[in-house]
């Protein structure tokens, strides 16, 4: 039905290990009729013992290490196979700062336990088969099912009032137009802080 894509290029080891389990977590997964997605669930816990490394994740204002660090750019990344597979988006979240790792800025999906998920809904009659691969630098999620007719047309992310402290905004919009004529229209607006902002707040004891 679609895949969605993003480069991960520059990540620390550590990145690119929670990157790799994360994705390799949400492979094979099959989503039925009517059945909602949700990244956190399917995702579980994430500490040491199923298989995570601390590195940086933002939050409360700072960035710190924490377990599963990168893992955004798997929800962000899911997050683009299920648009241009035109499912309904329930539930979605930018990042509160502009990351290199997400360009196009806005089109994007944060997650964190407890406080944001993404969420979509399988509005097929058929089930869903989600799969993910890594090629290089590059993450991959393609979504399998039955066809059934719509067309999907992304438009964007647009950036706008961006300011030279790294400030921005984005607008994404998505029309999906079913086969007997309805058309259902989307917007997905981020409003990005200075990176500057947000010090890197490290262990003592490292």
């Amino acid at each position: 039905l679609a895949n969605g894509e993003s480069d991960f290029t520059g990540s620390p080891k550590s990145r690119i290990h929670n990157i790799t389990v994360g994705s390799q977590k949400l492979n094979g997964i099959i989503i039925g009729p009517n059945e909602v997605f949700s990244f956190n669930r399917l995702l579980g816990n994430i500490d040491a013992s199923t298989g995570f490394l601390p590195e940086l994740v933002i939050k409360t204002g700072v960035l710190v290490a924490e377990y599963g660090g990168g893992l955004c750019q798997v929800s962000t990344t899911v997050f683009r196979a299920a648009m241009q597979a035109g499912l309904p988006i329930l539930e979605r979240y930018p990042h509160s700062l502009p990351v290199r790792y997400y360009n196009p800025q806005g089109y994007e999906a944060t997650i964190y336990p407890g406080v944001s998920d993404l969420k979509f809904k399988n509005d097929t009659s058929a089930h869903i088969l989600i799969q993910s691969k890594i090629i290089g630098s590059k993450l991959y999620f393609e979504v399998f099912g039955t066809k059934d007719g719509r067309q999907v047309v992304i438009d964007g992310p647009h950036q706008y009032d961006i300011l030279s402290n790294g400030a921005l905004k984005a607008e994404l919009k998505r029309i999906v137009t079913y086969p007997d004529g309805q058309e259902k229209k989307d917007s997905f607006k981020s409003s990005y802080k200075s990176p500057g902002l947000f010090p890197v707040v490290r262990n003592p004891l490292e």
